[in-house]
């Protein structure tokens, strides 16, 4: 693996992770899996896709809930199949863990504290001995391009299980935090292609305020910001366009404190209306 040049393929594409790109080539360079930890809308798979393209490597991406079972993730044998020829490699049809096995791929479990407890474990072999015994077909090896990623949202409890410790043993964590002022428009600039420095400005630090206004327990992430300027480029600022354009990005993406009785929508436009519309400015 020519570190120095995949190293520079991720950087380019990737703003203010230097630090976990290096972590992340090492652990792929030794064979221990990766656990990537954050919130949502901090980047855990646009880092892993930019790693996985930047490796030249078929990239498996699976998303854990409560009906992924560990046949999903394996492959099953199909019953027309079996009938003409029996239990076998011509009857079976391979997963995202057994295809990214055998294709020397980047396997990557999204979510994987929402998926059955069984499926977790199932994986561990995967993990320990880079095989897995599937019945009525045998031993499948992975090749020694094959590599793990999970990602996982710690502050969400609903709908979640508990990761075995067995699990952490055999990985390394990666935390990612959410990225704010010049990072954040470094990376709104790079996803839209937009010129207007001023209006990334004011949208980085709307959202930023979002994450520490009292209004709300939750606020939103670089990704808001990347829409919200999507939408706004090349439009002229005025009431007219840019509060309907932050209600339809940032309501689905805020959670109010319980204690708040205003709606989403006024406190949205509290927060925006003197970083968009200043007092000393024309609202029209």
């Amino acid at each position: 693996m020519d570190f120095k040049l995949i190293f520079k393929l991720c950087q380019e594409n990737l703003i203010g992770l230097d630090k976990e790109i290096r972590l992340i080539l090492a652990a792929i360079n030794s064979h221990i899996p990766t656990v990537i930890e954050g919130e949502s809308g901090v980047g855990k798979t646009e880092l892993v896709k930019t790693i996985a393209n930047a490796l030249n490597r078929p990239f498996f991406r699976v998303d854990g809930d409560e009906n992924l079972t560990i046949t999903h993730l394996r492959g099953w044998f199909d019953p027309p199949l079996v009938m003409k020829t029996g239990f076998g490699e011509k009857s079976f049809i391979p997963g995202p863990l057994v295809n990214s096995m055998q294709q020397g791929g980047l396997f990557f479990f999204n979510e994987v504290n929402r998926a059955p407890s069984e499926s977790i474990n199932g994986v561990l072999a995967a993990l320990d001995e880079r095989q897995i015994e599937i019945p009525q077909l045998g031993r499948v090896q992975a090749t020694k391009e094959f590599y793990s990623i999970f990602a996982r949202n710690p502050s969400e409890y609903i709908g979640t299980n508990p990761l075995p410790e067995a699990f952490f043993d055999r990985c390394i964590l990666v935390r990612l935090k959410h990225k704010s002022g010049e990072e954040a428009e470094k990376i709104v600039k790079l996803r839209t292609n937009c010129s207007d420095n001023d209006l990334i400005t004011k949208v980085v630090l709307f959202t930023d305020q979002t994450r520490v206004s009292p209004y709300f327990e939750a606020g939103a992430s670089v990704r808001a910001a990347i829409q919200l300027t999507q939408l706004l480029k090349n439009r002229s600022m005025t009431p007219e366009h840019v509060y309907p354009a932050i209600n339809a990005v940032y309501a689905g993406k805020v959670r109010l404190h319980p204690d708040i009785t205003k709606g989403i929508e006024d406190c949205l436009f509290e927060i925006a209306e003197p970083i968009f519309f200043p007092p000393d400015s024309k609202k029209f």
